[in-house]
This record gives C-alpha cells, structure tokens and sequence, in this order.
C-alpha cells in the first residue's frame, strides 16, 4: 500500500522508472504509480485537506469539503503504454470510475477510483452562547471551536459531505468544515437572528429567519437559490421530503413549497403562531404544535387536517414532536395567558389523535423529545432531563443539569445534552444517568441541541433538527 498526501499540481506517486508512462522493464507492467485531481480549470485542490492512496487495484481519494465530485481533471501517470480514460479527462467522480491500464504485452489491469470527502467520527457538534464547538464524544475533549459575533444557541447543526451547517443571532448561516472548524462561508439571512434549524437536502440549504424570509441557499456557495416571504419570523426547523419544503411561521401558517422553486404549493391556517415547534413527518402525515393549543396533524399531499390533540389551553409551540412506532411524543409549554400552568409530557395515537398516555404534568416543556431502544427522553423547566418508557411512560430517572431548552440525543450508547444553566455539556449513561463526562462552557447560559456522529459515522439529530421524526 502506498499513502500520500498532495495538494495543487503535485502528484502521488510511487518510485516508477522515468517517473511516466512506460513498461518499466516489464513487459507486464500494468500500475498507476501516480495520480492527481484538479478542478476542471486545473486550479489546484487545498493541499491540507487532499489525500490519494493508491493501493494494488484501487484509488482512494480524500477531496475538501464544497469540491464538486464532478467535474474533476484527473492527471495520472502509469507503467503501461495507455490508460483508459486518458489522463488529463475531466469526469464525474460522484461514482467510482475505473481506469485500465495496457502493458506492453496486451494485458490490463483495472482500478477503481472513488472520490469522497472526510467523515468525522464519534464528534459531538453544539452552540454554546457565541461559540461553536466540535468535541470528542467519547472523552469530551475539544476538537475545534468557533468564536462567532452572536449566540449559537437557538439553531442546532446539520450535516452532510463533512460540512456543518447552523445559524446564528447574529443573522448569519454559517458553513463549517467539520474536521478542522475552517470557516467555508456564511450568508446574511436578515438583520434580526436566525433561530431556525438550517436544514439540507441534495445540495440545498434550507432555513428561517427572524426577518420572515425562508431562505433555500446553495449548500455550496452559501448564495440564495429562491426565497419566500411569510407574515412573521420564521423559529421553526423546516422539514423537507419528496420535493417539498414545509415549515410553519410565527403568522400562524403552515406552508409546503416546491422545493427547487419556491412556489407555494398548500398552506394550512392554524389558529396561533407556529413557533419553535418544527414538523416531523411520517407516513404521508405531518405534525407539529402551536400557540393555539394544539398538536394538528395534516395530510402532507393537500395540508387538510387529521386531528387536532389539545385542550387549546397549554401552548404546544416550542417542543417538535417525534413519531416513533405509530406514537407521537411532544411536550406543551405554558398556559400563555397564565404562565402558572405548565404543560406536561404526552405521548399520542399517532392514527387517532387519542392520548396514549400523559407525565411529568404541570412541569413546561422548550424543548423536543428523543427515542432510542424503548425509551424517550426529553428536558424540561423543572430543569431536568427525564427518561421514560416509551409504551408506559412510567419515568426511569432523572437528573437536574439546568438544560434551558436544550434537546438530547443518544448516540453510541451514551446520551448527549447541553446543561447551559449549569455551565456544562453533558454526556450521560442511558441506564441511569450517571456522568461519563461534561465540559465546561463558560457564561453561556443557553447551548443548542447536539449533533452527535456516532462511531460507524451515522449522524443523529435531535428531535428539533427538521431532520428525525
């Protein structure tokens, strides 16, 4: 095996007779001894964060985060007499290509080159006030950390192609490389703060503002591909699937676009603000809270209602519900017009609408739900974090960390929560609670809710994401 790291214009390449083309003594031979990718105009890849291993039938090739994988000029040099595709083709690498390779006396040989981007492993990714944080997930120790202008604390991260993205009061949409934190771009969203989860699908970003604005932005460039203007600002996470954008609005409306357009294809009047409350969608079927007292449940294919859950007394606008094995799990928040009753935890038919069962009453919940192996978990402003059995709700512990919204996520075995009142992320065993570790944010009274890649490189996102159920 051969291993090289290479940037710009130089190659990797192994001690080949001539260093070129060539039958290198050997009628039979057959190797790629070097290669090299470009962008299409031959300007050179950042050599930081480029790597070619060439290994006996293939080539792996590392590129940066926000380069094409088509599109690319690939120069390589072999023993041989040919290469098929010639060196020097621009291709599309989004797929393996393969290469083959003539010697002198007739025979071939062929690799496979495939072209990815880095995936991080078992890193937790959180806002805390101004600063962004990348932290091993499995020791807390801090991997990379970002000094921004305004609190991170209010939009939780997105992933894909080892690119963070997540919003900022300070307005600005931020693309992060997830290995090392380097700044890729950030667009200004407004001028009054994003809180709304920003969102990807394919190669669109899709996230609110509180300028009223919802905004699909070249995951790329950063640059707006469409926009649509609504009657309020815009808290909630977008939920986009099949083509379609939904989301709802502090104007008290749910709306589901065209994805690739903008155009409004249905939009549903609920009878108060639709907040922090993000869809979630399963089945053909959405579903989300709202100021006026109810979980509504609608048709996603025409926005007509199934249900509505509630007493349109206890505010359900700040916690997303999460769908699992046909239940749906949200917590209400408060009484608006008497902020001395707190709502409670439920757990809903998610066919009928009926309460599967209620806990945790009168307690006030900012904050979204999580399941994972037959328990849900969720913080709440009794300033604890609280896991219950999904079928009976019956709770198997608690523990006070002061989360001020924040929402958990498991991963790995261990469930991750940001304790802003308490000064720490935490990271906590799932069978009792009991500290593994936690890390100190300083004055950040706030942190958003985590972003965990596990150990085999899956991604799971709070309840809040726009992304999970």
């Amino acid at each position: 095996m051969m291993i090289c790291l290479t940037g710009g214009l130089l190659a990797c390449s192994k001690n080949a007779p001539g260093g070129g083309s060539g039958d290198g003594g050997t009628a039979s031979n057959k190797e790629i001894t070097s290669f090299n990718l470009t962008r299409a105009d031959g300007t050179p890849l950042e050599p930081a964060e480029y790597s070619v291993n060439i290994t006996a039938d293939s080539v792996h090739i590392i590129i940066p985060p926000l380069v094409y994988q088509n599109g690319l000029k690939a120069t390589l040099t072999t023993t041989g007499i040919s290469v098929t595709p010639a060196s020097g083709t621009v291709l599309d690498f989004t797929n393996p290509v393969s290469y083959t390779v003539t010697a002198t006396n007739g025979s071939t040989k062929t690799y496979r080159a495939d072209v990815d981007y880095a995936r991080p492993k078992n890193v937790l990714f959180i806002g805390a006030g101004n600063s962004f944080y990348a932290l091993d997930a499995a020791t807390g120790a801090l991997r990379w950390k970002y000094a921004g202008t305004g609190s991170f604390a209010y939009s939780s991260a997105t992933y894909q192609k080892n690119v963070i993205y997540v919003g900022s009061i300070d307005s600005y949409v931020y693309a992060f490389n997830a290995s090392n934190g380097r700044l890729l771009w950030r667009f200004q969203a407004g001028t009054t703060g994003v809180e709304s989860d920003a969102v990807i699908a394919d190669s669109t970003v899709y996230v609110g503002c509180n300028d009223d604005i919802l905004y699909a932005l070249n995951a790329v460039t950063g640059q707006p591909r469409w926009s649509f203007t609504t009657g309020a600002n815009i808290s909630s996470s977008p939920k986009v699937a099949n083509g379609i954008v939904y989301f709802g609005s502090s104007d008290s409306k749910f709306y589901a676009l065209n994805a690739a357009t903008g155009q409004l294809i249905w939009q549903y009047q609920a009878g108060a603000m639709i907040n922090q409350s993000g869809a979630s969608l399963a089945d053909g079927v959405l579903y989300f809270g709202s100021r006026d007292g109810y979980m509504h449940s609608l048709n996603a294919s025409n926005g007509s209602l199934r249900w509505k859950f509630g007493t349109g007394i206890i505010s359900f606008e700040q916690s997303s519900p999460t769908v699992d094995n046909g239940v749906v799990y949200i917590g209400g928040w408060y009484n608006i017009g008497n902020f001395n009753i707190r709502g409670s935890f439920y757990a809903v038919d998610a066919a009928t609408g009926n309460l599967v069962w209620e806990k945790l009453n009168n307690t006030g919940f900012s904050s979204s739900p999580f399941v994972s192996n037959g328990r849900v978990m969720i913080t709440g402003d009794d300033l604890k974090i609280s896991v219950l059995e999904t079928g009976t709700g019956n709770i198997l512990w608690q523990k006070t960390i002061l989360p001020n919204s924040s929402s958990p996520v498991e991963a790995n075995g261990i469930i991750y929560v940001g304790g802003g009142g308490s000064g720490f992320i935490y990271a906590l065993n799932p069978s009792n609670g009991a500290e593994i570790w936690k890390f100190p944010i300083g004055g950040s009274l706030m942190t958003s809710s985590p972003l965990v890649i596990d150990l085999s490189g899956v991604v799971e996102y709070p309840g809040d994401s726009g992304v999970r159920n």
